[in-house]
């Protein structure tokens, strides 16, 4: 067992659909907005709210944070995606976070 993983309990994201790709931007409730919304200036929460706002009501937010730990570089994270700042992002990927998918046939437990 690693340091890390002694430290840090191993958090799994299973993507329920392994089929879906990226269908699921069709369906976001920030398409068509403006995408400088997402980028508020700093972390504040008076600057994060009105993005997180739309999030919130999000039918696809689950899968859109999936999307963006799966390939966000993490020496690069900006914005709020999936509901997130990047400094809640980072804490996810510090903590261990995998992204998965169910085994074809398997349970997802």
């Amino acid at each position: 067992m690693s340091a890390r993983a002694g430290r840090f309990p191993l958090l799994r994201l299973v993507l329920a659909d392994a089929t879906a790709g990226r269908g699921w931007r069709d369906d976001a409730a920030c398409l068509g907005l403006d995408t400088e919304l997402f980028f508020p200036v700093d972390d504040r929460a008076a600057s994060t709210e009105p993005p997180r706002r739309v999030c919130r009501g999000c039918p696809v937010r689950a899968a859109c944070l999936a999307d963006v730990l799966a390939t966000e570089d993490p020496a690069r994270r900006f914005g709020v995606v999936g509901g997130t700042t990047p400094g809640e992002r980072r804490v996810l990927h510090r903590a261990g976070l995998a992204i998965t998918t169910p085994e074809i046939g398997g349970d997802v437990a």
